[in-house]
């Protein structure tokens, strides 16, 4: 197995030693897609709010520092959960937080369980079909919004790892195609270029259902 497909695999999946320290590089690297995708969300006291695809829980942590919400974290790597569990606690933010290990695509939460879903960096995995985000909008109330950030697919053209077969690249007609699919209306679907560093550019979304 090439370092490409190693790398591709941990990012669909972080495990072990590696993983780890992948989760604290893109928690580095992700720190202003974190922070322009939830000024966009902007969460509010009271509010249930579901980060899929939490990682190493960065944006849970900034989330419950910055309103009075109560947040949910899933991804499906137990390590990143695990990881994630030991941030809250160290934090004595466990009682506003609540962690699952789960597949984004079937999880159990009833439907209109949150007012808000962030999506950072996990729609690279979203099925063809539209089961996961299909699955995120029925878990939104009426009127919930959902935030989703991705690299755009030009910036990820020169990544070997993206070559893999593992990720799903999008460019704003194909990201917003994605939330359609998923069900929600194309009026309320809105998806912006933004700039992360001089060579990296990101589509931030934002859909109300």
């Amino acid at each position: 197995m090439t370092l490409s497909e190693r790398l591709a695999g941990q990012l669909a999946r972080p495990s072990g030693t590696a993983g780890r320290l992948l989760g604290v590089a893109m928690d580095l690297a992700n720190r202003k897609p974190t922070r322009l995708a939830i000024d966009l969300l902007a969460p509010a006291t009271g509010e249930r709010v579901l980060d899929a695809g939490c990682g190493t829980g960065a944006a849970m942590l900034a989330m419950l520092r910055s309103s009075g919400c109560s947040v949910t974290g899933v991804d499906r790597s137990g390590m990143m959960v695990n990881v994630a569990q030991r941030r809250m606690a160290r934090a004595k933010l466990l009682g506003r937080s609540h962690l699952y290990h789960a597949d984004i695509a079937m999880l159990p939460f009833a439907e209109e369980s949150f007012a808000a879903v962030l999506a950072l960096n996990v729609l690279y995995f979203c099925d063809v079909e539209g089961r996961m985000m299909g699955n995120l909008r029925r878990m939104l109330q009426p009127g919930g919004r959902m935030v989703a950030y991705v690299t755009d697919a030009a910036s990820m053209g020169d990544w070997a790892f993206a070559r893999q077969g593992r990720h799903r690249l999008y460019d704003q007609t194909s990201l917003t195609r994605a939330f359609i699919d998923g069900g929600f209306d194309r009026d309320r679907v809105a998806v912006h270029r933004v700039a992360i560093t001089r060579s990296v550019t990101g589509l931030l979304a934002c859909a109300v259902r």
